[in-house]
This record gives C-alpha cells, sequence and structure tokens, in this order.
C-alpha cells in the first residue's frame, strides 16, 4: 500500500516538474527569438540550454558551499549569481567578449531579473507588492531562473552573429567544461567531499524549503540515520558467525528475510540516501518505514 501511494506521489511529481519545466522553455522561445530553432546537428537550442541548466544546477548542489546548517537551499530550478560565478560561467563570456568583466554581468542580470518580477507582477499578481530579495543591490543575492539566465544570455550577445544557435551551443558547452573544470579542482583541493552523488544531495535536501521544514527535516533525518546504524549492529549480531551463506538462508523466516534485506540495503550507499530523501518528504513511507523497524526491533531483541 505504501509502495502504491509513495510510486503515485512521485508520478505527480514528475508531471509538476515536466510542465513546468515546458513552461520555462516556452518562456525562453519568447524572451530569445533569434535562438528558437534547430542547429546544424538538427538539435533543437533551447532544450539543450535547458539540458545544460540542469546540468549547472546539479553541480551548484554538489558544491559544499552551496548549503550550510545556517541557511536554507535554494529551491529547485532557481541558483544564485554568485554560485553561479563560482562556476565560471563569467570567465567563459569573459573570454568570448560578450562581457567585460563580471561587474557588467551583475548588472546585466539585476536588470533582467527586475524586469522579470515586473512582468510575474504584472501578468500574475498585481496586487502583490515586489519582492524585494529579487532587487538587492547585491549582485551575490540575486536569483536566477533558466529564462532569467537565458535572457541574461541574450543581452550579452547584441551582435547578430552571437544570436545564431550554433553559436550559443559553443558557448554553453564551454560554460559545462568551465564548470566540470572548478568541481575537479574543488575535489583536488578538498574543496569537495569524495561521497557518492546521491549521498550529498541526500545530505543537501534537510536544507531545502523553509526553517520549519529544514527542523522537520532534520528529524527525520537523524531518525532514519539511527535506523541505518541499527541495522548495521543488528547484521554484525545475526550475520557474525560461522553459519555459511546457504545454511543461514534456510533458516530465515519470512521475518527473517526482510530483517536480512534490510541488511543488504543499509550497506548500499545510493539505497539509503534515496530512501533518506522520500522518508524525509513522505509520511506514508515514514509510517511504513517506522513499522517495519519496530517489527524488526522485536526479532532482534
Amino acid at each position: 500500500l505504501a509502495g502504491r501511494r509513495i510510486y503515485g506521489h512521485l508520478e505527480n511529481v514528475m508531471k509538476e516538474v515536466r510542465e513546468e519545466r515546458l513552461g520555462e522553455i516556452a518562456r525562453v522561445r519568447e524572451l530569445c527569438p533569434s535562438w528558437d530553432g534547430r542547429v546544424d546537428t538538427e538539435e533543437d537550442v533551447i532544450i539543450y540550454a535547458r539540458n545544460t541548466w540542469d546540468r549547472i544546477m546539479d553541480e551548484a548542489l554538489l558544491r559544499e558551499e552551496s548549503v550550510g546548517e545556517s541557511e536554507e537551499s535554494q529551491e529547485g530550478g532557481v541558483i544564485s549569481l554568485s554560485h553561479i560565478m563560482d562556476m565560471g560561467v563569467g570567465h567563459v563570456l569573459i573570454q568570448e567578449g560578450l562581457i567585460n568583466d563580471v561587474s557588467e554581468l551583475e548588472c546585466i542580470v539585476r536588470q533582467v531579473v527586475v524586469q522579470d518580477a515586473a512582468d510575474n507582477q504584472k501578468y500574475y499578481n498585481p496586487k502583490k507588492e515586489p519582492d524585494a530579495k529579487h532587487t538587492n543591490e547585491d549582485g551575490k543575492d540575486l536569483e536566477m531562473t533558466f529564462p532569467i539566465f537565458m535572457k541574461a544570455l541574450y543581452q550579452c550577445a547584441p551582435q547578430k552573429e552571437h544570436h545564431d544557435g550554433n553559436y550559443l551551443m559553443g558557448v554553453l558547452q564551454k560554460v559545462e567544461e568551465q564548470a566540470l573544470q572548478q568541481h575537479q579542482q574543488q575535489q583536488h583541493t578538498g574543496g569537495l567531499k569524495d561521497e557518492d552523488t546521491s549521498t550529498i544531495l541526500a545530505a543537501k535536501s534537510v536544507y531545502s524549503g523553509s526553517g520549519n521544514t529544514c527542523k522537520k527535516r532534520q528529524s527525520y533525518n537523524d531518525r532514519f540515520d539511527e535506523y541505518v546504524s541499527t541495522f548495521k549492529l543488528w547484521e554484525q549480531k545475526f550475520l557474525g558467525n560461522d553459519i555459511s551463506h546457504d545454511e543461514a538462508e534456510a533458516q530465515l523466516s519470512r521475518r527473517m528475510e526482510i530483517l536480512r534485506g534490510c541488511f543488504f540495503g543499509a550497506r548500499n550507499a545510493k539505497v539509503v540516501a534515496a530512501l533518506k530523501i522520500v522518508y524525509m518528504d513522505y509520511a506514508a513511507l515514514r509510517l511504513a518505514g517506522d513499522l517495519i523497524f519496530k517489527l524488526m526491533s522485536k526479532i532482534a531483541n
């Protein structure tokens, strides 16, 4: 039952994400009409740019400095200008001759953010006061969505030849390469932990959302970690003997088989990370997980 509910919940989430993605792509086609088309490789330029943005977002989430215990992470699809700068995007644009320095990029992004906020207020919520956070004079506080990022690039490329789709794809490829180089450098200097990607994202997901949400997630995170640690201790108790694998399998009852499955799951970092994220966010799985742990406790104790 819990599995079916989780599947239904995640299916709805994926549907919302796909719809939001399509909406952003459509918005960029309006904002950057010269880039709306296919290039020599028959690839859609805007979709390619959106895929690049996804990889930039993933890289930002993996950076140690992107989330701290005293701050909330950016919501999905949004990244601060400071993180964009950290990944060397400004350096690429300077090399391409699109901007003179990073302050020029900050100025362009600020103008685009202000205009985007004004457009949203005009069409979606005309009675709401403008959000001061988006117009902060400190460029590091500016938040960028995919449409804002693309509009800023569009304004950085005033010359006609820069509005060619092939040129844009070349710039985006260099942006990706620069971000990868920055990632490798940080790993080499110890700035990034050498951990599985899923483990890092699970740890950072604790700090996503409002303060109250973060506190709840931290509580669920700690409980889940305690479960995993306990299963590892139980594994030493039950499987740390001289019984062969086949003999042990023959002696396992149905609940013992579940317990053994928990042992194997607790050893797999990717399984642990994936279950932790869903456990923190979805009540049905927390209920099922807590119930399974209580049943396993009766066997172990």
